[in-house]
């Protein structure tokens, strides 16, 4: 056996942490749909979008309201543009890992779907698909900290109390967070009784994806600024419209770094793509972020996607900042090529522990197998590299991939798995 088929071997076997998911956080809790409306739900339907489909047709071809094979025939010419996409791989591998369906064509999104209909209701999905099939320890979940615990431990997002531009939102933090907010100390104080009531209830994590709305650059601002505009959302004038806030955000968000900073929580940002069709990429470049790498030390920064298409950028940032990490959180997906080609430059870089190499990123747990698969074949294609170049051998290679598919994220977000 040559030492790339052990080494595929040994990855394939291992138990991994995945480091961030969308699903329903109880298999109880998965929407009723059909395969062709739950694959396209998450990723692909971007695909679809870009090589050409209409936004008005996904929504028919994702929609129940005409026949699987209908839908399927509107969807098929840009399903076949886009197949080897890292998001169309994932799918046919699900197909095939899952159901034992050879790919997704005209001929098997019948059969597909009545499997996956048939597994659907016969139960024990999550635990075949994420325990069985896939070897997840445990998944970190996007907000729910009611989630079943025999697969998942949960994040926390604190956006909206820096997002704030409006009095309905104010509202809204007030009945989440069980705090009167007045004034700007009101909703510091809010944000810190919401934080800690969500980690005493189990988060492991705060995560932001502000990425999808501002620039990444928080910029420290002057509380008397952030004031200013904070009482600007209390104007009768503005009869509950919503008010531009950006010294507030910005000062908010560095209060919440502050929290973090004081309980030494890991932190996880969204950077690079933005998943759908259309954004200001340049707004999630993860080195603007470099300001609250300096002053928050004791944050762990988990940086997602590998900043993808900065990941040379996150790479500098991780070598340079000990409380930097890289996360390849939907970056396996996004594009196998750039991952692996990341990976053996982040190995040459930045030290091993600072890498968690698969977070499966999906809304619906199909997605996760075809994702992991993949990240596993990523993992083993970067560290054949190594060892043919000579940096390390077999054993080391071996080592070093348990490190980046479960070590990694086990220390990281320190991880009990025992309650």
């Amino acid at each position: 056996m040559s030492d790339r088929e052990a080494l595929r071997n040994h990855v394939s076997g291992l138990e991994i942490i995945d480091t961030h998911e969308h699903m329903p956080g109880r298999e109880e809790g998965r929407p009723a749909t059909d395969v062709l409306a739950e694959y396209l739900s998450h990723y692909f339907s971007c695909d679809l979008v870009s090589a050409g489909l209409k936004p008005a047709d996904l929504e028919v071809v994702r929609g129940a309201s005409r026949p699987l094979m209908e839908r399927w025939k509107l969807a098929e010419p840009f399903w076949e543009a886009a197949r080897f996409t890292g998001y169309g791989r994932s799918l046919d591998i699900a197909a095939r890992g899952i159901y034992g369906i050879d790919g997704i064509s005209g001929d098997t999104i019948g059969p597909l779907n009545e499997a996956f209909t048939a597994a659907r209701k016969k139960g024990g999905h999550y635990r075949r698909v994420l325990k069985d099939l896939s070897k997840i320890r445990v998944s970190i979940l996007d907000s729910d900290v009611t989630c079943d615990r025999e697969f998942f431990r949960s994040t926390i997002r604190l956006d909206d109390f820096i997002m704030v531009q409006s009095l309905e939102q104010v509202r809204q933090l007030e009945r989440i967070s069980g705090v009167a907010i007045h004034s700007l100390e009101d909703l510091k104080a809010a944000l810190e009784a919401f934080l800690d009531k969500q980690f005493a209830a189990g988060a492991v994590t705060i995560k932001s994806g502000l990425a999808y709305a501002r620039s990444l650059f928080y910029p420290k601002v002057a509380a008397s600024a952030a004031d200013a505009e904070f009482v600007q959302i209390f104007s009768p004038s503005l009869n509950g419209r919503p008010v531009q806030t950006d010294a507030l955000q910005n000062h908010m968000m560095h209060h919440l770094l502050r929290c973090a900073n004081t309980r030494g929580l890991p932190f996880q940002f969204h950077t690079g793509l933005q998943e759908g069709n259309g954004n200001y990429i340049r707004h999630s470049d993860p080195a603007l972020l470099t300001n609250l790498f300096i002053e928050y030390e004791n944050v762990r920064f988990d940086i997602f996607h590998i900043g993808y298409p900065f990941q040379h950028v996150l790479s500098a940032l991780a070598k340079n900042f000990r409380n930097v990490f890289i996360d390849f959180c939907w970056a396996n997906i996004i594009s196998p090529t750039a991952s692996v080609a990341a990976l053996v430059e982040y190995l040459d870089a930045v030290p091993a522990n600072k890498i968690s190499a698969f977070g499966g990123d999906y809304c619906f747990v199909d997605g996760v197998y075809g994702h992991q698969y993949l990240a596993r074949e990523n993992v083993t294609r970067a560290l054949a590299i190594k060892i043919d170049q000579g940096v390390f051998d077999l054993d080391e290679a071996k080592r070093i991939a348990k490190m980046l598919l479960h070590d990694n994220p086990m220390s990281i977000f320190n991880l009990d798995l025992n309650g």
